[in-house]
């Protein structure tokens, strides 16, 4: 694909947004899980594949980051079918602006909102 510097742009950001997040003792209480229809499965064309991206390219970074990695083909799959269905509407510009934002704003979400978000963004990608 022609759009490799909007993947290695997002992978760059999300591992950021992790490294960010790793290291933090400090105990909260849990938040109230978000249902997954409230982040992205409410949006639609290039809201949602852009946040699509992020929850996916941060779940990948995850994966990366266990010990042993997890296996991260699925995932690669689906931000390359979300990616596609953005650039639809959108310069790879726009897009890479756009992951960018939604990383910063996504990247303090809870386990569980990212989990959910990410398994729906898994299940429901468009074939890149």
């Amino acid at each position: 694909m022609t759009f490799q510097p909007v993947r290695s742009f997002a992978l760059v950001v999300a591992s950021i947004a992790l490294a960010s997040c790793q290291g933090s003792d400090e105990t909260s209480p849990a938040p109230e899980v978000t249902p997954v229809a409230e982040v992205v499965s409410g949006a639609t064309g290039a809201d949602q594949a852009v946040a699509c991206m992020a929850y996916l390219a941060l779940k990948q970074t995850a994966l990366e980051a266990q010990s042993p990695a997890g296996d991260v083909t699925a995932v690669r799959a689906a931000l390359g079918g979300w990616e596609d269905q953005a650039l639809l509407t959108m310069t790879s510009t726009e897009v890479a602006q756009y992951y960018a934002s939604s990383v910063a704003v996504e990247d303090d979400a809870s386990p569980a909102k990212m989990e959910a978000t990410s398994a729906w963004c898994l299940a429901n990608a468009p074939a890149a």
